[in-house]
């Protein structure tokens, strides 16, 4: 009885995946690809309404965070370059779904409260990456840009603790919005459930995460040395004088080139250069130095320019583990690990990931109006359960 619960958790968590999954699809591509500002806490927000309202249909503890684990794998196959942030910020998002609303409880307070939490996770995230991407010089930099603009409004009494702590309430606040959405609109759909699923044409795909991509040419020894270089060369960066860290990093940066063609059409990205442009810009003009005059610029330029090479580092190295851990053989490893659950329940979402995009409405729809979408999707959910248990041996 146990197992058999513990199976129907993991197929229903596969549908929420679906969805989510498709969202990010539809409305995560349309966004990035036109670079609109703040898309990721946008794609957050419509993943907090998306999950809370999924979990008014089905209230089973221990969907959410599965739903989150499966969609972050379904992220690995991902073509971009770039694929370990955003599945560590999706996993994050379902375990603190999750346990928000075990602790909380299931009600809107606990809703609400579990929102808050998870848009939160988010600004933690991102901090956590611009550290990550360019050091902590990248914060001082922020300080003095704050210090040099409230010195030219004329508010030299602005303390920089209320500036983030109003950024953080203002997150929270929108987590609580998104949640209390969610609760509206999934306890319509719980009432609104169509007994059928919507016409189209099924091209449902039972390959994409079994098969992996054979083409590719993956190694071990390569997955290994990236684990180990990425944080030596780090290490390096920050201990090291400019020189000596553009020494240790071009073999590195020569090996990513030469290996891996998706990180070299990262490079081709004229935004990309941008923003590290922009990054060198500001270290130049708001950079600390203990000199002054000529000497503070050249050694506020070399900070930038370690911010720059460890930049660069991060980017292309992880474009290239990220690569690595698309082999097929640690995909299939989850199967022969006692993960089988897991495996098969991914499988589940890649086959009807398909038709829930083809059912979604278009991205310029989408984005207009994203609690109208989210509602007609969460209307399916008995049947695209139904039709994955249909599918069972």
């Amino acid at each position: 009885m146990a197992t058999d619960l513990k199976n129907l958790k993991w197929t229903k968590a596969s549908v929420l995946s679906g969805l989510w999954a498709g969202i990010e699809i539809v409305a995560g591509s349309f966004l990035h690809n036109l670079k609109i500002p703040f898309s990721g806490t946008f794609l957050t927000l419509i993943s907090i309404t998306l999950v809370i309202g999924f979990y008014q249909i089905w209230k089973h503890p221990g969907i959410i965070w599965r739903a989150g684990i499966i969609t972050a794998l379904m992220k690995s196959i991902s073509p971009s370059a770039v694929i370990l942030g955003p599945m560590i910020a999706i996993t994050m998002e379902g375990l603190v779904l999750e346990f928000s609303v075990r602790l909380l409880g299931r009600n809107l307070l606990g809703y609400a409260i579990a929102g808050a939490l998870t848009m939160l996770g988010a600004l933690v995230h991102k901090i956590t990456h611009l550290f990550v991407l360019y050091g902590l010089d990248i914060f001082q930099i922020y300080e003095e840009m704050f210090r040099f603009a409230v010195f030219k409004m004329g508010l030299p009494n602005a303390n920089t603790f209320h500036v983030v702590l109003s950024l953080f309430l203002i997150y929270a606040v929108l987590g609580m919005l998104a949640a209390f959405a969610g609760y509206l609109i999934g306890s319509r759909a719980l009432n609104e459930q169509n007994s059928g699923l919507p016409d189209f044409t099924e091209a449902l795909s039972h390959g994409k995460w079994e098969t992996g991509d054979t083409r590719g040419n993956y190694s071990p020894a390569l997955l290994v040395m990236h684990i180990i270089l990425i944080p030596l060369l780090l290490f390096g960066l920050a201990n090291l004088s400019p020189g000596y860290s553009l020494l240790i990093v071009l073999p590195y940066f020569a090996l990513i080139a030469w290996r891996y063609r998706i990180a070299v059409r990262r490079l081709k990205k004229w935004m990309f250069w941008m923003q590290l442009l922009v990054i060198l810009l500001l270290a130049l003009f708001f950079g600390k130095t203990s000199a002054s005059g000529m000497a503070g610029k050249l050694e506020a330029l070399s900070q930038g320019f370690s911010m720059v090479l460890r930049a660069l580092v991060v980017v292309l190295g992880f474009s290239g583990l990220s690569t690595e851990l698309r082999a097929p053989v640690l995909q299939k490893l989850f199967y022969k690990t006692g993960f089988k659950q897991l495996y098969m329940a991914i499988n589940n979402a890649f086959s009807i990931l398909p038709a829930i995009v083809d059912g979604m409405a278009t991205p310029g729809q989408f984005i207009r109006n994203p609690i109208r979408s989210i509602a007609l999707s969460l209307q399916y959910v008995d049947s695209w359960h139904q039709h994955l248990m249909d599918r069972l041996p």
